[in-house]
């Protein structure tokens, strides 16, 4: 049980950076980004192309892949994003949506991904099968790793969100756009980068994942659906609820697929169990309030 529970936690903590990002950009713009898990998606991808071209660690590729990702959502919100806004949610909404069919169509380019499924292995890859023993449990090294790298990155966040000038600006656009756009914030500025850096979540936690899950065009919707369900138990715009309800997930996932379903073949079917109970009974969230 208490591996079980390890398990659950260590995977819930990459699970938790994905939704950081898409509840950084829904608590600033109300913006719903269907293309969000193709950021994850990018994010396995430039690790496995860095890996594959340079022999970079991928870990170390964050650095390379967490701009890249900032650069592709910043200008995507700027270029398209922004204008559909003015149309209302549900324009934004099947605007990113056709951003995420053409982002996994170019991925499947043959230049690119292509159809296949892929995987990040050979020869100097410290992570490939690397498993760490601490105190009788037994952990699977990169996702302990991106556990820890989860709590570092909530510590930044907020940092930047109380300490720096962008932050209180994307937390007073959050809060009061019209106020904000008074005192002479540039609310459009700050959206863009508001959706750059929750690109820069899922990239992140792609470079992480592309170590334990093959690399595909269409993964991103898996971790779409797993970012959806963990910001629904941790309520909507909430960045401490996205982080504790990706362990939440993780844990629930852990649990049911080794004590009810026997086996990981249905292990997200309990995600989206509990996505529907807390819907049903508390759609403000499990640490949300109430109305």
């Amino acid at each position: 049980m208490i591996q079980t529970l390890f398990d659950g936690l260590m995977i819930g903590g990459v699970y938790a950076i994905i939704a950081l990002g898409l509840t950084l950009i829904f608590g600033v713009m109300r913006v719903i980004n269907m293309a969000h898990g193709e950021f994850v998606m990018i994010g396995m991808f430039t690790s496995y192309f860095l890996f594959g071209r340079m022999g970079l660690d991928p870990f170390v590729s964050i650095l390379i892949t967490a701009p890249v990702c900032y650069l592709i959502g910043y200008f995507l919100y700027r270029l398209f994003v922004s204008k559909a806004q003015k149309g209302g949610e549900v324009n934004t909404l099947l605007l990113t949506a056709g951003a995420s069919i053409l982002l996994v169509n170019v991925a499947a380019l043959p230049a690119f991904l292509g159809p296949n499924f892929s995987r990040l292995t050979g020869e100097g890859l410290y992570w490939q099968h690397r498993i760490w023993n601490l105190f009788g449990v037994t952990f699977n090294a990169p996702l302990l790793t991106g556990f820890l790298l989860t709590g570092l990155l909530i510590f930044l966040l907020s940092l930047f969100l109380k300490k720096t000038d962008t932050g209180l600006a994307m937390r007073a656009a959050a809060q009061q756009p019209l106020a904000a756009q008074i005192v002479g914030v540039n609310v459009s500025v700050i959206s863009g980068v508001t959706f750059g850096l929750g690109a820069v979540f899922a990239g992140v936690a792609g470079s992480v994942l592309s170590t334990t899950y093959p690399i595909y065009a269409s993964i991103g919707a898996l971790f779409l659906v797993k970012a959806f369900v963990i910001v629904v138990l941790g309520g909507m715009g909430s960045i401490p609820g996205a982080a504790l309800g990706g362990l939440v997930l993780g844990v629930v996932e852990s649990f049911g697929a080794t004590y009810i379903a026997g086996g990981t073949a249905y292990r997200d079917v309990f995600g989206l169990v509990i996505f529907l109970i807390v819907l049903l009974y508390r759609p403000q969230g499990l640490f949300g309030k109430g109305a």
